[in-house]
């Protein structure tokens, strides 16, 4: 039986135009009120997914930037957070343009502004860049900017999936155990890696939800449809994919719901969890 339901965001509980769709907030209220825990994972930062939390009325924990950062904002209580040592992220930039590739600086977890470039782009993330504007700082060199701190909350890179493989493992030779690089997600040609502090994903991260709910792996509900929801949706007992998400993350479904343009998150709850039957 469910007990605990966590949502990842984009391509799940938003809908394309990034809104959450009515019904999927009426079914979660639902949830709540019939004694079910909601909580959502993310790769949003926190001033990015602010107003969904808003929304959903959520005073808990909740998972930011794939696992590097939870945090419970009506506390404005710091549970957990990883950062990059900025000596490395300084090596993953210099590799980044030793490859020809785009990359972004993400500099503090609760920076409004938080991200950094310092050269264009256009490419099939383009879209991402354009709704997120209000974070972004073009700037002579990030490295300016990051040598002024210690460490940073993160590093994208983005193109080509096997220059960026190559190109991150290159700036990380000797550094892993100093790191999590998470594959967040592949657009067309291109994908969009992440390079984190250590124990940083979904999945790590998840291990406080259950100790702060009382629930366990098998009582959970997870909803996602992307790269970086696999480590979760291989872990609980109700991994749920929406129709639209990747083939390859649907192979890791216990349940295909609704695609998130149709409010998948609604029929998945309605249908899996308040029913309290399989």
């Amino acid at each position: 039986m469910v007990k605990l339901i966590v949502t990842d965001l984009d391509g799940t509980l938003l809908n394309e135009e990034k809104h959450i769709p009515k019904d999927n907030v009426l079914a979660l209220r639902e949830a709540m009120e019939n004694g079910l825990h909601v909580s959502v994972a993310t790769g949003r930062n926190f001033y990015s997914a602010k107003p969904y939390i808003e929304e959903l009325g959520l005073d808990v924990p909740v998972i930011f930037q794939n696992g590097a950062f939870i945090y419970q904002w009506m506390e404005d209580k710091v549970i957990y957070k990883s950062e990059l040592d900025v000596q490395i992220a300084i090596r993953v930039v210099e590799s980044a343009r030793r490859n020809n590739l785009f990359y972004i600086v993400y500099r503090d977890f609760l920076e409004e502004k938080d991200m950094y470039v310092d050269e264009p782009y256009s490419g099939t993330f383009s879209k991402y860049l354009e709704q997120n504007s209000w974070r972004l700082n073009v700037v002579d060199d990030v490295l300016k900017y990051l040598k002024t701190k210690n460490s940073i909350a993160e590093i994208a890179v983005v193109g080509d999936e096997p220059t960026v493989v190559k190109a991150i493992s290159e700036a990380l030779d000797g550094f892993q155990n100093q790191t999590s690089v998470v594959k967040n997600n592949t657009l067309g040609n291109e994908t969009f890696y992440e390079v984190f502090g250590p124990n940083s994903s979904k999945e790590s991260s998840f291990q406080y939800l259950l100790r702060y709910f009382n629930v366990t792996h098998e009582q959970t509900m997870y909803l996602g449809d992307s790269f970086n929801d696999i480590g979760l949706l291989k872990i609980v007992g109700y991994p749920v994919v929406m129709e639209n998400g990747h083939e390859e993350v649907k192979k890791y479904a216990r349940f295909l719901t609704k695609s998130n343009d149709e409010a998948g998150v609604a029929y998945a709850v309605r249908k899996w969890a308040l029913n309290g039957r399989v």
